[in-house]
């Protein structure tokens, strides 16, 4: 239908924005991550889109990368996930982190975006594990990063801030052992 839109950012909030095209000013819902990665308001921007048409209400989704957007129209193919809660997902992790969650069958991580419970965490398992093992590429590191992230929401962490912790402090050392990259995580905090 509508595969992208290119024009002038005119407003830009953390959940939308507003791109003029030929004198009219479309509204995408965008997830945070596109948000943070397209320019500022008088900026040219590029968006990757998808339609949704419920109710006879229109909404236009705009993405800044293809795997933001397929990851989207993944989601929304699960049952009791809308676009709402598919934006949630794509606000809340990078691709990468959200495929290697349900590679990993990781609970924790699921269950910790707003919105989705263990539940429906067991739908997406259910439902995207397959396909998604199938085209993602594993990260060796994850067991760790799981591992480790795990232990700090036991210890009080939420699961983002676990996440951005033990993020940091592997780009910043050679961490080997599970013992050495929490002990490393908490001398951040």
């Amino acid at each position: 239908m509508i595969d992208f839109v290119k024009g002038k950012i005119v407003h830009k909030s953390l959940t939308s924005v507003v791109v003029e095209i030929g004198g009219v000013g479309l509204v995408l819902h965008i997830p945070i991550s596109t948000y943070e990665s397209i320019g500022v308001t008088g900026d040219e921007v590029k968006l990757l889109t998808y339609v949704s048409i419920k109710n006879e209400e229109l909404n236009l989704f705009g993405f800044a990368t293809f795997r933001e957007r397929k990851l989207f129209k993944k989601l929304i193919s699960v049952s009791g996930i809308g676009t709402k809660i598919a934006l949630a997902i794509l606000s809340e992790m990078p691709v990468d982190e959200f495929e290697n969650a349900v590679i990993n069958e990781d609970m924790v991580t699921l269950t910790s975006i707003h919105g989705i419970g263990s539940k429906t965490a067991k739908r997406i398992l259910f439902e995207l594990k397959d396909e998604i093992s199938e085209a993602a590429f594993i990260d060796p590191t994850t067991p760790i990063k799981k591992d480790a992230v795990s232990a700090l929401v036991s210890l009080g962490f939420k699961a983002s801030k676990a996440r951005m912790l033990v993020e940091k402090v592997l780009k910043e050392k050679k961490i080997e052992t599970i013992e050495e990259l929490i002990k490393e995580t908490l001398k951040c905090v």
